[in-house]
Formats: C-alpha cells, structure tokens, sequence
C-alpha cells in the first residue's frame, strides 16, 4: 500500500501515516533513511562549539529519523592485527598494548538505538586515506571470523563495544586492493546462518559505474543495500536529467543481478550543504527527483542515505522534513518472513 495525505485526515488515516514515520528498517521497505555517525563532517570543535559538534550516537536515536546508523570507520585493517577504529574524538581510549580502542559509552548508546529498533552497523574503510585491504578471498575469511568475534556475535579478548552485537557490516570502500571483499561477506554470511537475529549488508559506491573499488564484490557478493553516493561526482542527483552523468539505471540492474534477490538501491545524499562537495539540493528538488526515481524503480528502492548525522545538529530542519517525507511517501510493505542475511547465498 502506497502511503499518501489524504483530503480527508481522519483519526485513522492519521494513525497510519503516524507508523509510516516511525516504522524500524524493513529490507521490504522503500522509505528507510540511513545516516553514518562518527565522523562529525561539519567540523568544528566539541570543545570549542558542542552545541553544533556531532553528538553522542544515542543522540540520533532520540526520534524516528534513522532506520540504520553506520558507525564510521574502521580506518586499518588486514590479517595481521587488530583492526583500528576512527571515531573522530569520541572515544580515544585503547586496550592496553593495542591500536585498538575501547569504547564502553558508545557500546551503551549501541544498546539504547537498539531498543529502539534502530540498526547500528559498522562501516570498513572511508577516506583513501587511510590504510586497509585485503589481497585474497582467504584473507578476507579471516578478516571475517576476526569482525564476527570483536564486533557482533562471536567472542573475543578485545571487543570495543563490549558486549553491544552490532547488526551488521557496511563496506565504504575508497583505495586499498579490491579483492577479499567477497570472501569476506561469504564468511561472514555463514556466521548469520546459525544466528538468531538479522544482520544487514551493505555497500557504499561512489556513483560514477561501475564504482572502481567495489564493483567485483557487488556482482559477486550477497548485499542488502547499496548506498550509492550521489555526490561528489559529476553523477550527482542534480544531473537526474543528463543522461551522460547521470546513471541511476545501471545501479537497478546491478542490484537484480546480485545474489541476493532482495537487493536494494539508496540514493545517497548530502545532509548539510557543506557535507560535500557538491550534490546537496533544495528539498523541493529532492522531493521532484525522489519521486522520480521511486516511480522508475521501484522494486529496488530502498530509501535515502544521508551523510552524516554532525549535520542533523546543524541542518535539522532540511533533515527531518526530508526523512518525514520519504517515511510517508514511500511504499513499505509487510517484513520480510526470513532475514534477508540470514542464509547463505547460493553458489
């Protein structure tokens, strides 16, 4: 059923709309709304200025915005140690003798979202400047039984968020080499196989196609949702009507291809208008090109993805409008009857 504001705004109509708004994240949906938190991309000191510095994660799990948080990056990483988180001065606490920080406040906040029905995933990579990789699909196996123990259902001697289970992994892959990934989320997937709850995967291209680092592991890899970054590229969604920079539809067909049946696209966007470098846009265009896109293709919708949450203490007006508007006007069926991560992926 296709939610819409009615003529008529009866006690019931409004119900409806009312659980729209705050429904948690369906991989059925098309109205989820994704941010990354932990990289505070509106700059500033929390010393200097905290009212406009990016806040604690539980913050952002005050109200029905976010269906999904990223929690931005794991910035080092291969099979020789202990993966190295960057939450840009919110934890910078480390285990003793490690690179590798410990950070029970933000493993209480996991748990606050959580109840709310909010997913918290973590996010590998980020900025090409920082230093990760893996050279082989046995490598990132590894990589995976090591994620699986540290951050979401395993054990391990060095969990940073202590005993929270995040809800999955989210591969924002900008430089380092670009083989493993499929390893990695095939490994992965056979540790959700024999767990009780969902776990999400997801991807984060840069929308230039076919996206340089992640292009093999999008073909060949179970992925929930591609969050694909309209922005910062001369495909930004302000080019929707120039056919030669614009290319939302070979993101469509990527994600039917893909093993997983259900594999969804999200137009990512800039949440501030210095988020990015370009691709922030007045709402009414948004809500225009959305509604466009939605009509196209929309048995792979999946939503926005909104970078980042610093923004939504700076730009909360344009954030919540946008969020409240793609909440209620976007179709979302019934929940999925088995995790979409919850299998292995056929061979």
């Amino acid at each position: 059923m296709i939610l819409f504001k009615p003529r008529h705004c009866t006690l019931l109509a409004l119900a409806v709309l009312a659980a729209a708004a705050s429904a948690a994240y369906s991989s059925t949906c098309a109205n989820n709304v994704v941010t990354y938190w932990g990289q505070n991309s509106w700059g500033g000191s929390h010393l200097n200025d905290p009212d406009h510095w990016e806040q604690d994660l539980a913050k952002y799990c005050q109200g029905d915005t976010f269906d999904i948080i990223n929690l931005s990056f794991v910035t080092n990483y291969n099979t020789s140690g202990l993966p190295v988180l960057n939450h840009a001065g919110h934890c910078e606490t480390k285990f003793n003798g490690t690179n590798t920080l410990t950070c029970p406040d933000i493993g209480a906040d996991i748990k606050t979202c959580q109840a709310k029905g909010i997913k918290i995933v973590l996010s590998l990579g980020g900025s090409g400047i920082y230093s990760y990789g893996l050279a082989s699909d046995a490598d990132g196996k590894t990589f995976a039984d090591t994620i699986w123990n540290m951050f979401l259902g395993g054990s391990h001697d060095y969990r940073p968020y202590g005993n929270a289970v995040l809800d999955g992994i989210d591969l924002d892959i900008e430089s380092g080499d670009h083989t493993g990934y499929a390893g990695f989320i095939s490994q992965l997937r056979t540790h959700f196989a024999s767990a009780s709850k969902q776990y999400v995967i997801s991807a984060a291209p840069q929308c230039v196609y076919p996206d340089y680092n992640l292009d093999s592991t999008l073909r060949n890899a179970w992925i929930d949702n591609n969050y694909v970054q309209f922005y910062n590229n001369p495909c930004n969604l302000a080019n929707i009507d120039n056919q030669w920079n614009f290319d939302y539809k070979s993101w469509d067909t990527l994600a039917k291809k893909n093993p997983n049946p259900d594999s969804k696209v999200y137009i990512g966007l800039p949440a501030g208008p210095a988020a990015a470098g370009n691709g922030y846009l007045k709402l009414s265009t948004l809500k225009t090109d959305i509604t466009q896109l939605y009509s196209n293709y929309s048995s792979t919708f999946g939503g926005i993805m909104l970078w980042d949450a610093s923004w939504y203490s700076n730009n909360r007006e344009y954030v919540q409008e946008l969020a409240t508007w793609v909440k209620t006007s976007m179709n979302c069926g019934a929940s999925a009857s088995t995790p979409a991560s919850s299998a292995v992926a056929p061979s």
